[in-house]
């Protein structure tokens, strides 16, 4: 039986998840937060995300909080990953050659990085796009 591995990119949908305890998804996000601290899990993401995260907190939630929510993803151990110009232009043909149009530009680069960086799994409230064989995360039962 293979292991998968201990590698997740988090998805912006999850970090405002977290973040806001009115959300219905708070309860699954604090979940898996616990989770991947407890099995000692590699969290990855891109700037993107945390860009997209920290502009709807800032909107949805409170400026202070997204101030705070910028704070802790820098004192935190979650990787954040850059694109390379390739990355992007890889994103771009995805997009282009995609025959659904909800795939978005942000969803194209997460998973375009996901996949170089031998990231499988990607945790996300959201629908995953099945772009390079990537899965979403779930807790194990």
């Amino acid at each position: 039986m293979s292991t998968l591995s201990k590698k997740v990119f988090i998805a912006p949908s999850v970090f405002v998840a977290f973040v806001d305890r009115a959300h219905p998804k708070h309860d699954q996000t604090e979940a898996f937060f616990r989770y991947f601290a407890q099995e000692q899990y590699n969290l990855y993401t891109d700037y993107l995300n945390i860009q997209d995260a920290h502009k709807l907190i800032h909107t949805q939630i409170s400026p202070a909080l997204a101030r705070d929510f910028l704070q802790t993803i820098f004192f935190s151990n979650i990787n954040i990953i850059y694109p390379e110009e390739s990355d992007i232009k890889t994103a771009f043909k995805i997009l282009v050659n995609y025959k659904s149009i909800d795939l978005t530009f942000e969803q194209a680069l997460m998973s375009t990085l996901a996949n170089k960086h031998n990231i499988s799994q990607i945790c996300t409230c959201d629908y995953l796009h099945p772009l390079f064989g990537l899965s979403v995360f779930y807790l194990p039962i």
